[in-house]
């Protein structure tokens, strides 16, 4: 899963990193200067997104039986608060870079390097969509199991009560006196 402290530092990161690249052109650098800063900040941003996408993936497993396991499912899942709120600050951060790189004029730089995530992270979501799509899997075919079960023991239930019904209707027909 993630760390809760690796959310924090790479939120942390990606706001340095955007201040880094603000204080860098109010001192009249480049963009290009910057690409130190620009690089921790979409690595950062990176992996808030696969937080998020890991709770997305463990909202969609069925809940464990081991005691263990479930407590880190939940821990996971009530940790995905933190990671919401990460999320919308890195898009904050994110809209205050591309302002960034419009007032310098290297708004087609941006989108380059947009695109360029985006291409990445859509070969990461099909892998991501390909997890949570076996996990509901999983949680279906677990779901189907134990309901498949319960028709079987409630089979084996009533014909028992019928055979039982069945014996004394025979002894007491039968074994008459």
């Amino acid at each position: 899963m993630f760390d809760p402290v690796t959310i924090g530092a790479a939120f942390a990161v990606a706001k340095g990193a955007v201040a880094g690249v603000k204080q860098a052109i109010e001192l009249g650098h480049e963009i290009k200067d910057c690409y130190e800063d620009l690089q921790k900040f979409f690595r950062s941003q990176g992996e808030i997104e696969k937080a998020a996408k890991a709770v997305e993936v463990a909202k969609a497993q069925p809940k464990s039986e081991d005691p263990k396991e479930a407590a880190a499912q939940e821990s996971v899942l009530s940790q995905a608060f933190q990671i919401v709120m990460a999320r919308k600050q890195a898009k904050e951060f994110e809209s205050q870079l591309r302002d960034l790189f419009a007032m310098k004029g290297e708004l087609g730089l941006y989108q380059e390097l947009c695109q360029e995530r985006d291409r990445l992270s859509g070969e990461q979501d099909a892998e991501n969509r390909e997890a949570i799509r076996k996990a509901r899997l999983a949680k279906d075919r677990a779901a189907r199991k134990k309901q498949e079960q319960e028709e079987l023991l409630m089979t084996v239930g009533i014909f028992v009560v019928l055979g039982i019904g069945g014996i004394i209707i025979f002894v007491a027909t039968y074994v008459r006196i």
